[in-house]
């Protein structure tokens, strides 16, 4: 076509006609430009097309970190309830001086100064933010709200990671109270309780230890706070992230 229009062109300025000359050398420079955004046209859609494909399985992605990450938080949960349940059977025990299974006892004892680390990662949410990818979500609402959710998260992992040394003590001061060494094996195991052979204790002593009623005592308030912090907070606002996600995902269906 372009060749067509030079062959005009040309001719027109070999007979004077530079009137028709200027029509068609304007027609050329109409053509290249249109080629030209075309051209651009087609390559934002291309564009278009790769963050669009992309987005999606970025956000697919996102979603099952937050499936996992509520796991973990059902996972946290599940195991607190059984460390607040081994402290108020502690402290009830001492309270009324009678303990109704000595198994359960020594469970309890050996078992309530755990430490239970929350592990917590979203690195899909960390490659976005790296790779300036985070832009391609649209929902600002579901931005703000992931940055606000791992900033509470974090908050927790230090205020868990703040408590440990007072487990560790905890956990010192209830194995002293024991006459024996319990098996390495009915340590790490809490779904079960296993027959503590030579293992004895003396529940006066234990209820004269100040330091170890209170110890105890701050453990189940603590780990009941804590608790109810992950159910009411953090399982909440991951479901509602969750939620969000998946609105976003269907902007991405077609």
């Amino acid at each position: 076509m372009i060749k067509y229009f030079g062959k005009i062109r040309l001719d027109h300025l070999t007979h004077g006609k530079t009137g028709q000359y200027l029509k068609y050398a304007i027609g050329e420079i109409f053509l290249v430009v249109i080629g030209i955004l075309i051209a651009i046209q087609i390559n934002n859609w291309n564009q278009d097309r790769i963050q669009h494909k992309e987005t999606k399985i970025l956000l697919s992605s996102l979603k099952q970190d937050v499936e996992g990450d509520i796991k973990n938080l059902e996972e946290q949960k599940s195991g607190l309830r059984n460390r607040k349940d081994w402290a108020d059977l502690i402290l009830k025990s001492l309270d009324d001086q009678s303990v109704q299974d000595s198994t359960h006892f020594i469970t309890a004892i050996t078992r309530v100064g755990w430490i239970m680390d929350y592990s917590q990662t979203f690195p899909t949410y960390m490659e976005m933010v790296s790779s300036g990818k985070l832009s391609y979500i649209k929902s600002e609402t579901l931005k703000r709200k992931l940055a606000n959710y791992l900033t509470e998260v974090e908050d927790y992992k230090q205020i868990v990671s703040s408590y440990n040394l007072g487990l560790k003590e905890t956990e010192r001061l209830a194995i002293g109270h024991l006459n024996g060494n319990p098996v390495g094996s009915t340590l790490t195991n809490p779904k079960h309780d296993f027959i503590y052979t030579g293992i004895s204790f003396n529940l006066k002593t234990i209820e004269e230890d100040i330091e170890f009623y209170k110890s105890v005592k701050h453990i189940s308030f603590y780990t009941s706070v804590s608790i109810d912090f992950i159910s009411i907070w953090l399982i909440t606002k991951a479901k509602e992230l969750k939620n969000l996600i998946v609105d976003e995902l269907k902007t991405y269906q077609s």
